[in-house]
């Protein structure tokens, strides 16, 4: 059984704080009911990632979250566990999105910056900031550029659920109270013990 906590709600949006291992759509049946499209929701999270998931409770959040997005003014933050000894840099590559996503010259625009929290023994905890949200962005960019998620599950196909990959934070201007609205999900313990085993090495 998983464990799906809702992290914060207002009359606009609801917060969820998804485990690895479960996919979007099951939260969905699980917990939302409602009539929007999409059933409301504003992000995705492939199976394999956790954290924030955002879910507009009416019509007026909805299109107002799809217009920042849109205009790039939303600030979105991960952390992950890289098996490379790896510094700060800023990645700015087109993904196109078929069956198979793939990275293409002129398709959409994304970009991210990655930044060094820790540097281990033989791997890096960095933060990623993403400016775009493209299906797999992190995973795609980081592989791209030779970065490898530790025990990447969505191209190494590797069964063992040990999660690498956090959405932690999450802000942009609320119009209903005029200010920023920061929203995060803690770090699962699994990311906390990786961390620890490492740290101590």
């Amino acid at each position: 059984m998983y464990k799906i906590t809702i992290k914060y709600y207002d009359k606009n949006i609801i917060i969820i704080n998804k485990p690895v291992g479960i996919e979007v759509n099951k939260i969905l049946k699980i917990k939302i009911k409602n009539n929007i499209p999409n059933k409301g929701i504003l992000n995705r999270l492939d199976k394999y990632t956790s954290g924030i998931i955002m879910i507009a409770r009416n019509l007026v959040f909805y299109y107002f979250y799809k217009k920042i997005i849109l205009l790039q003014i939303i600030k979105k933050k991960y952390i992950v566990f890289v098996d490379n000894k790896t510094n700060n840099g800023f990645i700015n590559l087109s993904i196109l999105k078929k069956k198979k996503i793939s990275i293409e010259q002129f398709s959409k625009k994304s970009l991210s910056f990655y930044k060094k929290i820790k540097k281990l023994k033989s791997q890096t905890l960095l933060f990623v900031y993403i400016k775009t949200g493209r299906t797999h962005q992190i995973r795609k960019h980081l592989i791209h550029c030779g970065i490898m998620i530790k025990n990447e599950f969505y191209y190494n196909k590797i069964k063992k659920f040990i999660n690498t990959l956090h959405f932690k934070t999450v802000s942009f201007f609320y119009p209903f109270n005029l200010k920023i609205l920061k929203l995060s999900c803690n770090i699962p313990n699994e990311m906390k013990k990786i961390f620890l085993i490492n740290f101590l090495k």
